[in-house]
């Protein structure tokens, strides 16, 4: 039916509530599944409240950028774990660039892309995350979206 499962994370609670559906989904159809932790170059920007700092050295974004890899690569081995216990073949990649656009190179139309309704940013006041409203706009693959929300 599909040919992988690709599973986005941003390593938040909500975030790996699709990672655990998109597992059970890689499962279910006996495929792989692929997660990917992307990094937005943005990221590398420092505000101090709520001021943006300029003048960043090259050195500074370098390791700025190290601790963002690192934050992914235990994201991913955390991901990793449970695909394991659950015994899904997985491959991770961390990548850096707009999320929703890496997300949708991903995936061709074969394929299914589970994720959250929402990550870091949270729930709020909108339906839907923004990262995932573009995926399901540009995707060519399926989307499933996993309603996300931390109440117990």
């Amino acid at each position: 039916m599909y040919g992988k499962v690709i599973i986005p994370t941003d390593g938040s609670e909500l975030s790996f509530i699709g990672v655990k559906e998109g597992l059970k989904a890689a499962k279910r159809f006996n495929i792989p599944a692929v997660v990917v932790y992307v990094i937005k170059p943005s990221s590398y920007s420092i505000s101090f409240s709520g001021h943006e700092m300029g003048g960043l050295e090259v050195s500074d974004k370098e390791f700025l950028r190290e601790g963002f890899r690192k934050q992914a690569k235990k994201v991913l081995s955390k991901v990793k774990k449970e695909a394991d216990k659950m015994g899904v073949s997985l491959e991770g990649n961390v990548v850096e660039g707009i999320p929703y656009q890496e997300i949708t190179k991903l995936a061709d139309k074969n394929d299914i892309i589970y994720m959250s309704s929402h990550g870091r940013s949270g729930l709020s006041s909108v339906l839907i995350g923004s990262t995932t409203d573009r995926v399901i706009k540009e995707s060519k693959a399926t989307v499933a979206v996993v309603k996300a929300n931390n109440e117990k």
